[in-house]
């Protein structure tokens, strides 16, 4: 009998707590009056109330409290209905719940009252009606963290700023040392981040070592106007570091671009170029690498990046690598002569637009060992936009050859001379294949750069590159470099 009596009563309670949550006005009604408990805890440990306030029915939130419903009742961790209702923003349950006497400044088994939780959602609303009922903006956690921190986290910065009207304090740190704005920065608020440094805020290193592992590069750009040193602390985390390994491109390149030193470690020796391979990040490996990071330094454990892009299998990254340590080979001189052109003295008007456009003699000497193919650039780098202005782009010559006879032809579908039989003519500034002389602007001396580069590459480039694109192909494969600089000027 006893028996049958409680599960009657738990089939009561389960019924109450049901219709709660779906709103059946009438069948509250109805179990209420029929003597539903209605401060019984369901096994999630909430009571009607508590469900009431989270989906936010205040009728019934009224009804309840009317037949008996404790306000303050709270759950195993803690929590009230005024909490459950805060979560959710429901501010006229909150209302209710206070004019019922709910302590606006109770808290949970970790500290957090309902104001922390109302500003974590950024309901500013929500925030004003605990506040307008005495809530303590400057309450902290277990954790020390204040509403305003909850606030900053969110990024409402209309929450800020009604917690800053009532006395919040925006100073405040809790017990490792983060004030509310280094929440705001990690999470990358900028509005709130402007909130609070006009209350005199100033983000230190550490918040931009946050935002720089959070990609988010409009705060870190803010951080860096307010004067932050871009390698943060010394013994902090390192900014570039965070941000290469969370793959943050944008970021690196702002970092590096303000003068973030490339191979700065982290407390485990890792660099930004260790950290980016052993996550996989190829782009990040090919901006530290452009960007001159040393491919040698090990971390704490003896390990460089090329290790980890080895462990990992990522032969992408291990290629750059290659090219890398290629490109640390200091090439050779060459030298270059002419039998037209003198060094640092006026090109003859033969060999310029003012004349027959010829291409000039060339000729060149000490090509080392391995080189499989030679390359030819004519550039003036006081010209382009921007410079150098690309004047003649040869490349593909056999690695036999020791110069470029006089007058190359000008049409590009003219076998070339049988000396370089088999060289490429790139892209030139002017859009075409061909060697197109010196025409400065009257008035100031150019310098035409002639650029010999000896390469352990093939001859088998496709046609068509540019001097850029040429540059790129043969970075890391060049053995020897040389080159005869000669001047013009248009009167």
């Amino acid at each position: 009998m006893v028996a049958l009596v409680l599960a009657a009563a738990m089939m009561q309670q389960t019924s109450l707590t049901d219709a709660v949550l779906y709103g059946d006005t009438k069948a509250v009604q109805s179990l209420i009056a029929g003597g539903a408990d209605v401060n019984a805890m369901d096994e999630t440990g909430m009571t009607p109330l508590m469900v009431a306030a989270s989906e936010g029915r205040t009728a019934i939130a009224r009804m309840l409290i009317a037949a008996g419903a404790s306000v303050k009742a709270s759950s195993k961790d803690g929590s009230d209905a005024l909490m459950r209702a805060a979560s959710a923003n429901r501010v006229d349950v909150m209302k209710l719940l206070i004019a019922g006497g709910a302590d606006a400044n109770a808290t949970s088994g970790g500290g957090m009252t309902a104001l922390m939780v109302a500003a974590f959602g950024g309901y500013a609303d929500a925030v004003r009606a605990l506040l307008a009922s005495r809530a303590n903006p400057n309450a902290k956690d277990s954790q020390g963290r204040t509403a305003m921190m909850a606030a900053a986290t969110s990024g409402d910065a209309g929450t800020v700023e009604a917690l800053i009207g009532a006395g919040g304090d925006p100073t405040i740190a809790d017990a490792g040392g983060s004030t509310p704005l280094t929440y705001a920065a990690a999470e990358g608020h900028a509005e709130a981040m402007a909130v609070l440094r006009k209350r005199g805020l100033k983000a230190r290193p550490g918040d931009l070592a946050l935002a720089a592992a959070g990609c988010h590069s409009t705060v870190v750009r803010s951080i860096l106007a307010d004067g932050v040193n871009v390698n943060g602390a010394e013994g902090d985390v390192v900014p570039l570091v965070s941000a290469a390994g969370d793959n943050c491109v944008e970021v690196v390149q702002m970092l590096l671009d303000r003068g973030a030193r490339v191979d700065a470690k982290d407390h485990d020796g890792r660099t930004a170029l260790i950290k980016a391979s052993q996550a996989g990040h190829l782009e990040i490996v090919r901006l530290l690498l452009q960007h001159g990071a040393d491919i040698n330094i090990r971390d704490g454990n003896g390990r460089t990046g090329w290790t980890f892009a080895a462990m990992s299998g990522r032969l992408d990254i291990a290629e750059l690598f290659k090219q890398a340590r290629a490109a640390h080979i200091v090439p050779q001189p060459l030298e270059v002569t002419s039998t037209a052109l003198k060094a640092d003295q006026p090109i003859p008007k033969q060999y310029t637009a003012d004349g027959r456009n010829d291409s000039p003699p060339l000729a060149w000497s000490g090509v080392p060992d391995g080189t499989k193919s030679l390359a030819v650039v004519c550039e003036d780098p006081d010209a382009g936009s921007p410079p150098p202005y690309a004047h003649w782009v040869v490349y593909n010559i056999p690695a036999d050859a020791n110069g470029l006879p006089e007058a190359i032809p000008f049409e590009p579908d003219q076998p070339m001379p049988k000396e370089i039989a088999g060289s490429t003519q790139g892209v030139s500034g002017f859009r075409r294949p061909i060697y197109r002389g010196p025409a400065p602007l009257p008035g100031k001396v150019h310098h035409y750069h002639f650029v010999v580069y000896a390469l352990d590459m093939t001859p088998d480039l496709k046609p068509g590159l540019t001097r850029a694109d040429l540059l790129e192909a043969i970075n890391g494969h060049v053995l020897g470099q040389g080159e005869l600089i000669a001047t013009y000027e248009r009167k």
